[in-house]
Formats: C-alpha cells, structure tokens, sequence
C-alpha cells in the first residue's frame, strides 16, 4: 500500500535541501528522492567510495543504512541562469549500526530548479562526503547512542 501523504515540497532552493536532510534523517527514501528531479545526479563522495555514481536510490540506500542524522548547513546561493546553486556543508556522525563511530562531512553544492508547479527540485547533488577524524575545536562531537540502540 503507497503512502496516501505526498511527501513535503521545497518552496525556495535552500528548503530542498532542508527536506532533503530530513528525509534522509527519518529514513524516509521516498521523501528524499522526492526532492530530486526525475534525471538529477547524485554525487555523494569526494573519492569514489560507494555505489555507483549519480544512481541516486543506491546512493541513498548506502548512506540510510547508517542510520544516523544528516545535517546541512547552507552558506550561499547564487542564480545562474534559472537554476539556483546552494552552496553547503552536510555532516553525518554519531554510532553505526555496527557500533562504530561515523564522522562524514562534505563541502558540496546543490543546482537547484523552479519547476512549472511552483515548487523547487535538485538538479544535480554533489556531497563530496569523506571520513573526518576528531578534531577538539569541531562541534558537535559525536553523540552517545541513543536508547534502545545496541552499542
């Protein structure tokens, strides 16, 4: 049975991004892939690391099954010829499933489109995630398991 609720649509460039994030935080791959347009690439590793590249659903599978919250923090935005072009830091981290630590962060941009609807979707994704080690004056540090977890 197909969730009756459509997932959330972005109204401006930097909210795609932001459903983005929490999509993926819930696990939610519909609502993620949502944000995307039907033919855009997904580039999430700075070196090639994962599943095959711009293979979005793979990708996202990869990362979700981590299953620790994405964060994103925009820093610009800029308009280039009716697409919009967000400039960001994403950050994954806390305890995997196999109970190590996980610190991915990325510097990436996102082209970003104004549909016919009136709603805005991701062209083309690129994360540039790589394994970040500890450094004391990064925040957050990585969070204890949560209740319930098995670490």
């Amino acid at each position: 049975m197909s969730d009756p609720i459509a997932p959330p649509a972005a109204r401006n460039p930097e909210e795609a991004l932001e459903l983005l994030s929490q999509a993926f935080s819930d696990g939610d791959m519909e609502a993620a892939l949502a944000q995307y347009e039907d033919s855009a690439q997904l580039l999430p590793w700075a070196r090639r690391t994962g599943p095959e590249e711009g293979d979005r659903r793979s990708a996202m599978q990869w990362l979700m099954a981590l299953r620790l919250p994405l964060s994103v923090q925009v820093s610009e935005v800029l308009q280039i010829s009716g697409l919009y072009v967000v400039m960001c830091e994403r950050r994954i981290a806390g305890i995997g499933p196999d109970c190590e630590p996980v610190r991915l962060r990325g510097y990436g941009f996102a082209a970003i489109r104004p549909q016919p609807d009136g709603t805005w979707r991701i062209a083309i994704d690129a994360w540039c995630l790589e394994s970040h080690p500890v450094n004391p004056l990064d925040p957050p540090a990585i969070p204890p398991a949560s209740p319930g977890h098995p670490c």
